[in-house]
């Protein structure tokens, strides 16, 4: 039993203990609140001081849609084959593979130009058995080849499967003399016409350098008497009356060149054959392949080079009504840079160019090549490499219809189409109703694009293309994921990330990026 005076002392011994606990837990509220805020404010004010040292490049991009400032043609990226895979059995040994196949099917529609320095050593032997050229007095400084019939046949069987439109370049330094021998060419006609083959033609590969390098100079008006010539065969057969004849394939224009400049052998060339052509015809590359380095496939400075010398063939053909053509293209000469023109990093030169090249008028870019170099869109296996998987993404995304991107950090360009590190293009999208907006971002840091002229869009698809790891990467990441064939060979599934037009569109550094901005209905792009 507890006796009253232990109940006392119970009570008087508790009562201390419970003040003194409230005492103590307002002092530690006392303590720690301030601790806290402080805490609080050193926190915002390093994030605060982060996102004003956040190293953020911004744009602002006018889409003016009261106009298309040109439309290409629907062949407008296509792809070569280069004739020396003819000579050294690539096509014999590799055309009617179903994984070719397939990889070339995703690329339609499109034309597929065989052609390149060996087409001006090819002649074509009608029978499928393989025999050497006979010796012949004209055939000076060349070593020729033939092209079996079956080759022939499994070219155009392999186009017409991939719903591709075969073009030609024929052997133009088959010469009688001063002219030009269109024998061979009768023959391969003969034979392709009882066949029901359709094929545009060309004639000759880079005719400005014949001297250098097959030290067999032909002027440019010569070579125009040729294209007439061609055009009359052509017209002798009701199959080919209607066929394209394009040309002269010159080389890109430049300050310092070895051969005849290409400017001059243009004019010339128009001259005599402007009548007898459909389209004229011109190679462009960036680089030299064997001292390309990665820095310059990031350089606005390279990237700006094509602008220039598509303002001076525009320029030298000022009066003349043809389209244009960028009949054979890469990013590096002599075959392409080694671990460079087959991989992620290569893509900013050919996006770029399919977008500028566009955008300034040019109506069809082939693409060297399909197989084959170091600048393949395929690999050895005909595995696809990066270039492969942006030119997909472009058939699928971006139309015909050019509009026109204007831009406040653009003040002053040496040539119409000159952009810095942020590159842009607007082009009418494939599917009704909505723009594609691409471009790349060759600068080490994020981008922001403000997008302006459109009608409200709360619909935004984003296709971003990042490297897999390192610039110089076989690999590419869409949105993160890297892209791969199905099991089966076939596409995956291109999945977007959904933005709104309302907040600014991210490019990442060193990317590449399609945003398809939906629900605008521009109506100059509702009948492209």
């Amino acid at each position: 039993m507890v006796s009253s005076s232990d109940r006392s002392r119970k009570t008087v011994s508790t009562t201390p203990q419970r003040n003194t606990d409230k005492i103590t837990g307002i002092s530690y509220k006392a303590i720690l609140m301030p601790f806290v805020f402080i805490i609080s404010c050193f926190t915002v004010l390093v994030g605060l001081w982060q996102l004003m040292r956040r190293d953020v490049y911004v744009t602002h991009a006018v889409i003016q849609t009261d106009r298309l400032v040109h439309k290409t043609d629907q062949n407008f990226l296509s792809v070569a084959l280069d004739t020396s895979h003819i000579q050294d059995g690539w096509v014999h040994k590799n055309i009617k593979s179903e994984v070719l196949l397939k990889m070339t099917v995703a690329l339609a529609p499109a034309y597929l130009r065989v052609g390149g320095t060996m087409a001006d050593r090819l002649i074509f032997q009608p029978e499928c058995s393989y025999s050497p050229v006979k010796d012949k007095s004209n055939l000076v400084n060349t070593s020729y080849f033939n092209m079996t019939a079956c080759d022939w046949i499994a070219l155009n069987r392999f186009a017409h499967a991939a719903g591709l439109q075969l073009l030609f370049d024929l052997n133009v330094l088959l010469r009688n003399g001063t002219e030009w021998d269109s024998s061979n060419a009768r023959l391969l006609l003969d034979f392709s016409d009882k066949l029901n083959f359709d094929i545009s033609w060309q004639l000759g590969n880079e005719p400005n350098s014949f001297n250098h390098v097959f030290g067999t100079p032909l002027s440019g008006h010569q070579l125009g008497q040729d294209f007439v010539e061609l055009r009359r065969l052509l017209n002798s057969y009701p199959r080919y009356n209607t066929s394209l004849l394009v040309g002269p394939d010159v080389t890109r224009p430049l300050i310092h060149q070895i051969g005849e400049q290409p400017i001059p052998y243009l004019k010339s060339f128009l001259a005599r054959a402007t009548g007898a052509i459909s389209a004229i015809t011109w190679h462009q590359y960036y680089l030299n392949g064997r001292k390309a380095k990665l820095k310059d496939f990031v350089s606005p400075d390279v990237l700006n080079i094509l602008a220039c010398q598509i303002s001076a063939l525009c320029s030298a053909t000022t009066g003349v009504h043809l389209p244009l053509w960028l009949s054979e293209t890469g990013s590096a000469y002599g075959g392409g840079a080694p671990g460079l023109s087959d991989r992620f990093v290569a893509g900013f030169l050919w996006l770029d160019k399919l977008g500028m090249a566009a955008h300034l008028g040019v109506d069809v870019v082939v693409r060297q090549s399909l197989c084959g170099g170091n600048y393949g869109l395929l690999g050895p296996e005909m595995e696809p490499l990066p270039d492969w998987w942006v030119s997909v993404l472009y058939k699928k995304l971006v139309g015909l219809g050019v509009l026109n991107v204007v831009r406040d950090d653009i003040i002053e360009v040496s040539c119409l189409g000159e952009q810095g590190h942020v590159r842009l293009y607007c082009h009418c999208a494939n599917q009704r109703g909505a723009v594609t907006l691409f471009g790349v971002n060759v600068m080490n840091r994020e981008s922001h694009v403000m997008v302006m002229g459109l009608p409200p869009s709360d619909s935004v698809l984003a296709y971003v293309l990042t490297a897999d790891t390192i610039l110089s990467s076989r690999y590419i990441l869409l949105n993160g994921r890297k892209l791969s064939l199905k099991p089966d060979g076939s596409l995956p599934p291109f999945k977007p990330k959904f933005l709104n037009i309302s907040k600014p569109l991210v490019m990442p550094a060193f990317s590449m990026v399609f945003w398809v901005i939906e629900d605008v209905h521009v109506p100059v792009c509702e009948d492209t």
